[in-house]
């Protein structure tokens, strides 16, 4: 089996000290602020979701400048430059802890 974009989402959450998912999704706003912060990414540059993304890409080296950086959702290549930057070691079939 293969690390899946859902695999490194979630290693990037618990990275940055966010709660895991069981299903696959984009990250939430809490979720890219909190990258946002761990990639020391200034304020002024997360007045929405699409400029803390553009941002987050900077900071992780993914793209050069915010006026070349994607706004949209990262790919799996991205995913794992973020992760990197991070220093986060992303795991296959990394799902959260039962809450019970």
């Amino acid at each position: 089996m293969a690390l899946t974009v859902h695999d490194i989402r979630n290693g990037i959450r618990g990275g940055v000290g966010r709660f895991k998912r069981e299903t696959t999704a984009t990250f939430t706003k809490e979720e890219l602020a909190a990258i946002a912060d761990a990639l020391d990414v200034p304020h002024e540059h997360r007045s929405t979701n699409e400029t803390t993304r553009a941002a987050i890409r900077v900071a992780a080296g993914v793209a050069d400048s915010l006026d070349e950086a994607d706004t949209g959702t990262f790919s799996k290549p991205e995913l794992l430059t973020i992760a990197d930057a991070l220093g986060v070691e992303p795991v296959e079939g990394d799902e959260p802890e039962p809450l019970y």
